[in-house]
């Protein structure tokens, strides 16, 4: 795929990715913090998901902790935000990783 066809997926993605996370967030809540998230925020955030999914299905054990430290790291805006790690992942991650991974969330 050319690199330009691979940008547009990319940032097809970026809006459905605001547009989950104004659909997942909690009624009550403002979503100003992800407002201001930049494509390349989305696309390191969107990696490094992608990455911590191949990282659990190659057996290493990961919790919650690990990937919201992770996810801080790279996008510390989003620290303000209640439960963000939650909302992110929901709008990243693959149903079943999300599901394992934050089973004994509450």
């Amino acid at each position: 795929m050319s690199e330009y066809i691979q940008l547009i997926y990319d940032r097809i993605e970026f809006l459905e990715f605001k547009q989950d996370i104004l659909f997942l967030k909690q009624p009550q809540h403002k979503a100003s913090e992800f407002y201001d998230l930049t494509f390349n925020n989305f696309l390191d955030m969107k990696n490094f998901t992608k990455s911590f999914e191949e990282r659990i299905y190659n057996g290493e054990i990961l919790s919650i902790d690990n990937y919201e430290k992770e996810l801080f790291d790279i996008c510390p805006s989003i620290k303000s935000y209640p439960s963000s790690s939650i909302l992110i992942a929901k709008a990243l991650m693959n149903e079943n990783t999300f599901n394992s991974l934050f089973a004994n969330y509450n």
